[in-house]
């Protein structure tokens, strides 16, 4: 790695950009069942962390999204 870690202080609008980027993401996942979270630092109210959306998703069954 070249570039150093960043950390930032926690932003407020880090939720409100996992939630649009949930949105997007349900949209093109087929059926129902897939649950889409919110994962990592930017998940934490008032926490500090890189500023990336980490997203986490699972699907009943694999085959549904191949």
């Amino acid at each position: 790695m070249t570039e150093p870690v960043v950390i930032v202080p926690y932003d407020s609008d880090w939720p409100r950009q996992f939630e649009q980027e949930r949105r997007l993401l349900a949209g093109v996942v087929p059926g129902p069942g897939a649950v889409i979270v919110h994962i990592g630092s930017t998940a934490v109210p008032g926490l500090g962390g890189k500023p990336v959306i980490d997203i986490m998703m699972g699907v009943p069954a694999l085959a549904d999204v191949e």
